[in-house]
């Protein structure tokens, strides 16, 4: 009753509820709270702990960064900010305006990344060369998901193509979709060749796909989503891509300090911890059957593959 009461107390505050709200779309930092909220860091940095204390958020420290997301380990806490959040009326003047002003933020991000993406699209398809690890990643990727053959793979995020003919040997046809037209003209030149004709690529958001729900047996998320602004989106749509027993394999960083990389490369997230991972997938219906780490022969980060199974959510549950 008490932590109600606390959690109740917090977001009884007109500005911590907007920032509640806020972070019910997705984590963010302090500084891009200052920034939709046009509240001062030490006033936002207060009511974060606020709200941290009342279990309502949790906190991720990433080198200089801190991400906020709403989430609490209490069910009950949980479903009080659920029932918040619904109450919280669409045409609500300042929830409104706190919004656009949250997508002007996204946008700026997505526009330095689409420019960094159309800067290196014709590069040879070498996008990879100077910050991932030489080791044999795609030999792993093979290997970890079996031999097949697969009826329809899906890469989201497939930039020039690379993954879809990695694979092209193991699937009956593939799919990719990306939102940068610069990445996906080298695709379809690279995909025109032979051998690759039962593949391609076509435009969209890949956290919500154009494609039909349970279509695909095999989903590929290739350095994706230390890019995306809420990762957890993006699996979610690989579980709704997935039919059953279907497989999503995630290819990312593991957790590292290179903070040159939010610049230089656009990503908003310096990789992930496998418990992370973990619980994205266990929130959409998908079961950790696998993972390794790759680590490279020169300085750049490890990465991990993490592999999944769709499952029904009442075999899941039985388990």
């Amino acid at each position: 009753m008490e932590k109600i009461a606390t959690a109740l107390k917090a977001l009884g505050h007109p500005e911590r509820l907007r920032i509640a709200a806020l972070l019910s779309r997705g984590e963010l930092t302090v500084s891009e709270l200052t920034q939709i909220l046009d509240l001062s860091q030490p006033r936002i940095t207060q009511y974060i702990k606020t709200l941290e204390s009342a279990d309502i958020i949790q906190r991720l420290k990433e080198c200089s960064w801190v991400f906020s997301r709403l989430a609490s380990r209490d069910p009950a806490i949980g479903a009080v900010v659920k029932a918040a959040m619904a109450a919280i009326g669409e045409d609500d003047a300042d929830i409104s305006a706190d919004r656009r002003r949250l997508n002007g933020v996204r946008e700026k991000r997505a526009e330095a990344a689409n420019a960094f993406f159309a800067s290196v699209a014709s590069d040879k398809e070498n996008l990879s060369a100077e910050y991932l690890p030489r080791g044999d990643i795609e030999t792993q990727m093979l290997d970890i998901v079996g031999a097949g053959p697969f009826d329809y793979m899906v890469d989201l995020g497939t930039g020039t193509g690379r993954i879809l003919k990695v694979f092209a040997d193991s699937v009956k046809r593939g799919s990719g979709i990306d939102r940068n037209h610069d990445m996906l003209k080298v695709a379809r030149h690279n995909l025109e060749k032979p051998g690759f004709r039962h593949l391609s690529v076509r435009s969209g958001n890949l956290t919500s796909t154009p494609l039909d729900s349970a279509a695909a047996d095999l989903v590929t998320l290739h350095q994706v989503l230390h890019f995306l602004d809420d990762p957890s989106e993006a699996i979610s749509e690989a579980s709704r891509l997935l039919q059953k027993d279907g497989q999503l394999l995630i290819v990312d960083f593991a957790t590292h300090e290179r903070e040159e990389f939010r610049n230089t490369y656009a990503h908003r997230r310096l990789g992930f911890e496998s418990a992370e991972i973990k619980t994205w997938l266990d929130q959409n219906d998908l079961t950790l059957t696998d993972e390794r780490k790759v680590k490279p022969d020169d300085s750049a980060p490890p990465v991990m593959l993490w592999l999944a199974t769709k499952t029904e959510i009442e075999k899941r549950r039985a388990g």
